[in-house]
């Protein structure tokens, strides 16, 4: 998990955007890691998946707005993670936390960032 996160925040300070393959392995290696650990995350690693997956799901989205032959790849990886997402809330709120708690934490993540 803290692994993911590394990679997140170093794609966020870099100058350059990284390629499609790239974007895509570090997709593949998200997806496969909740698939195996979703359930097992506690409120903090709930947290900063999230905040990847919130940073996916726009990028995806950006991207899929272009005219590259990986539009319709991208979409669909956008759709996926906003799925993801949306799964974490709900356990989160189950945890107790309101949207409120929530989006605080995340602001936070994204500061620190």
């Amino acid at each position: 998990m803290q692994e993911l996160f590394d990679k997140m925040k170093e794609y966020l300070n870099m100058d350059t955007e990284i390629s499609f393959d790239e974007f895509d392995g570090y997709y593949k290696q998200v997806v496969a890691f909740l698939n195996d650990n979703w359930k097992e995350l506690n409120e903090e690693d709930s947290m900063r998946m999230l905040f990847i997956l919130d940073n996916l799901k726009s990028n995806g989205e950006d991207r899929s707005k272009r005219k590259v032959k990986e539009a319709k790849k991208y979409a669909k990886m956008a759709q996926r993670t906003e799925i993801w997402a949306n799964a974490l809330i709900g356990r989160l709120r189950e945890a107790g936390l309101t949207d409120e708690e929530i989006g605080k934490r995340y602001e936070a993540i994204y500061e620190a960032v």
